[in-house]
This record gives C-alpha cells, sequence and structure tokens, in this order.
C-alpha cells in the first residue's frame, strides 16, 4: 500500500463509501496456489483490497463506481489493486527467506517518511475543517484547526477500515522493497565507470549534434555541460535598449521585409544611444568594473546578477543577433572590449572567457547518471525477479467478488506493475 499523492483536497465532501460500490462480499481475494509453504501468510483478505479500494475511491471524490463516467476507471484501479497487493505479499515473503531486515537508520527514515505524509494528509484536510457551509467552520485558531483536520483525517481512514498505522506499514513495505531491489542489482553492480561511459557517450551525440545543426545546440544550454565546440566564449555586454516606438518601428520594418527602412531606423535610434555608450567606454578606459557598470547601465536584468558569467557564444551559432555573433568573434583577446547594434539596441561586448567544462559540474552530472543507472538496474532486476516469483507462487485471483474482468494472460508488465501509487494514491 502507498500514498505517494495528495489529492486537492483530501475531503470536500463526505462520501458514504458503502454505498454505490460494486465490491461484493467474500473471504479471499486472492490465494496461492504454487508450490509454498506458507499460504495462509500470503492469502490477500478482501478485507484488505476493501481498505485499499475504498481510500482510493474517497481520495478521488467518487461515491459511486458504477457511474458510467468512472466505471472504466474504477475496474482498472481495482486490478491494480490486487496486482499490487499480491506484488507487496511475495516482497515481503522473499525479503524474509533473503534475511532482509531494516537498520535502524532505515528505521528512522520510515518514522521521518510516515511523519512527512501524515502531515501531508492533514494539511490536506484544513481546507474542510475551516470551509465554513461546506465544512465544519468550527476551528479557530491554528492548532485548533491542525487538531480538527487530524481528527477528520482518522474519522475518514475509519470509514476506509483504516488507522494510520496502516499508513506506517505501506511506508515500512516500500522501504523494504527499496531494499529488495537493491539486493537483487548486487548480482548486476553498477559502478562509476558505467557512469563514466555514459557520460561520454552523450557527449559525442552533443558533438555530432553540434556539427549537424549549431544553432539547436546552442539553443539548449544544458547541452554545454557535455561538450564544448572549439573557441566557444563567454560574452558579457551593457544593453542600452532603444526606446519602445523605435524598436517598434525596427521591428516592424523588418517583419515587412523592407530591411533598407529598418536599417535607417536602427541607425537613427543608435545615434541617440551612443552619447551614453561613448560615456560607458571612456569609463571602462579609466579603469571602471565591467561588471558594476552592467549593474548600472544595462537593461538586460539576467546579465546583471552578481554570478553572471556571460553568455555562451559557440561558433556558427544562430541564436544571438548576427551583429552580436559577428562581434563576439572579433574579439581577439580575453578582456577584449567592442561596441555593437541590433535591432533592440546597442551593446558594449566583453570577450569575457574562454569557455570550458567545469570540473565539478562534470562530476556532479556522473554522479546523478550514476543513481540513475543503479535505479534502473534495481528496477529491471526487481522486474525480473517479480515476474519469475509470480510464476512461483501462482496466485489465484477472486476476479468475480472484486468485480474484475479476468485476464487472457497475465503479462510481465501488469505482474510487476503493482500499483506503485494506484493501492490507495490514485
Amino acid at each position: 500500500m502507498k500514498f505517494r499523492k495528495m489529492i486537492a483536497a483530501l475531503a470536500a465532501s463526505a462520501i458514504v463509501l458503502s454505498c454505490g460500490c460494486s465490491i461484493r462480499p467474500s473471504s479471499d481475494a486472492a490465494w496461492v496456489t504454487g508450490s509454498v509453504s506458507n499460504k495462509k501468510e500470503l492469502t490477500i483478505s478482501v478485507e484488505d483490497f476493501n481498505k485499499e479500494y475504498k481510500f482510493w475511491l474517497f481520495q478521488q471524490q467518487i461515491p459511486d463506481d458504477t457511474a458510467d463516467e468512472v466505471s472504466e476507471k474504477c475496474a482498472e484501479q481495482r486490478s491494480n489493486i490486487i496486482n499490487y497487493l499480491i506484488n507487496e505479499k511475495i516482497v515481503l515473503d522473499q525479503a524474509e527467506k533473503m534475511g532482509i531486515t531494516l537498520s535502524e537508520e532505515d528505521q528512522a527514515s520510515v518514522e521521518e517518511s510516515y511523519n512527512q505524509l501524515i502531515d501531508q494528509y492533514i494539511e490536506g484536510c484544513r481546507d474542510y475543517v475551516t470551509a465554513g457551509e461546506s465544512g465544519t467552520g468550527e476551528a479557530v485558531g491554528e492548532d485548533a484547526v491542525l487538531q480538527a483536520a487530524g481528527d477528520y483525517f482518522d474519522q475518514k481512514l475509519a470509514e476506509c477500515g483504516m488507522t494510520r498505522d496502516d499508513i506506517l506499514m505501506s511506508v515500512r513495505s516500500e522501504k523494504i522493497q527499496e531494499k529488495l531491489k537493491n539486493k537483487l542489482a548486487e548480482e548486476n553492480p553498477v559502478d562509476r565507470s558505467d557512469a563514466e561511459a555514459e557520460y561520454n557517450e552523450i557527449a559525442k551525440s552533443v558533438e555530432q549534434m553540434y556539427q549537424e545543426e549549431p544553432t539547436y545546440y546552442e539553443s539548449y544550454s544544458y547541452y554545454s555541460y557535455y561538450w564544448l565546440p572549439e573557441n566557444s566564449r563567454m560574452i558579457k555586454h551593457i544593453l542600452l535598449k532603444f526606446d519602445d516606438a523605435d524598436a517598434t518601428e525596427i521591428k516592424v520594418d523588418r517583419t515587412n521585409g523592407d530591411d533598407a527602412e529598418a536599417d535607417a531606423a536602427r541607425e537613427a535610434a543608435a545615434e541617440k544611444i551612443m552619447p551614453k555608450a561613448d560615456e560607458i567606454m571612456a569609463r571602462l578606459d579609466g579603469g571602471a568594473d565591467f561588471d558594476e557598470l552592467a549593474k548600472e547601465y544595462s537593461d538586460d536584468s539576467g546579465s546583471t546578477a552578481d554570478d553572471f558569467d556571460g553568455y555562451l557564444v559557440v561558433p556558427d551559432g544562430g541564436i544571438y543577433y548576427k551583429e552580436f555573433q559577428q562581434g563576439a568573434y572579433e574579439l581577439q583577446n580575453v578582456g577584449d572590449i567592442c561596441v555593437v547594434t541590433t535591432d533592440i539596441g546597442v551593446h558594449i561586448m566583453k570577450y569575457a572567457a574562454d569557455a570550458a567544462l567545469d570540473d565539478e559540474t562534470t562530476e556532479q552530472i556522473i554522479g546523478v547518471i550514476l543513481e540513475q543507472l543503479q535505479e534502473t538496474a534495481a528496477d529491471t532486476a526487481y522486474n525480473e525477479a517479480m515476474e519469475q516469483w509470480r510464476s512461483e507462487y501462482a496466485y489465484d485471483i477472486a476476479y468475480s467478488t472484486l468485480n474484475i474482468e479476468k485476464p487472457q494472460t497475465v503479462t510481465a508488465e501488469s505482474a510487476t506493475s503493482g500499483t506503485g501509487d494506484s493501492s490507495a494514491a490514485g
């Protein structure tokens, strides 16, 4: 049982869970027919199934699961729930056989996750207890509201046949499943060299993409974390924007295909700004700090932050105005400055640095890749094992009792997917 998702408002209105529910009473929802000895402990009761299903109905605000607009969704969820409960039984049984237990650190993690989950549920009940006519409207003050929300949550759990202990056990089961996955993944371990190889493959793909379409490469800054073209540069600028009227005139002319008029309008607009550009250049010649002048003068807010390293400009790039792109490569040495005019204004440009991969960032990316590869390996090992276990345990399901259409075959995907979030999270 998992409770990962919170509904927007856990209870906008009370739902009579015993009415309009298509589940018919019986003793067992699913039972083992395979060659295992502890069949009784592995049996899933209809009561346990109903807890899950009723809580899901409650979360989804579904008072009648036979209604045409929700019947198909509910049928799918009933199938998800019973498969999840079967998987949970198998996981706990296999974990015990493998000697998997929860350490003190694991127990502390379970407790922390449980407390956070309870807090989220109670927070989701606040709207109800403070909703006036649509809620109780009786709680006044923060402490009273939280107390009333907690009481309301417990009330709704009870209507589903549940207590907070059920949530605690679901979190505990999730932690055991996590440890089981990791145990299975140990048979085919993933190490840092695998992550480095993946990183290098991505870098090769990025380089090839740049060769084919530099502008596409340039459009997504994260590609530069993997590979940089030779002679890539970091360019800072102080932007002196044209006023709105001049910028609009230039844009209209350019859109209409009248480049001569647009160029003339741009030249006229630049003449108005050049005195300020000359003033800035004079201060730079006098030793003023470029970054400080950017904060004082620049109309580009993105370039005035303290940690701004500059815009990445690459050879053959196409995302910047052509004058800006050309200006970036007319600068000969790091620290050189020039002035260019584009359709939006006058730019005082500085060749801030040669672009280079950052070792710390690279290490972080490889670390993330390693985690992803390890998670994938664990998931794959778990899914393969679960497919085998489902065959060995050979569960029979009371399809008629649970009002579930019996599948023609149980696929590996349906057998291993359980619900993830489907048991009580929706």
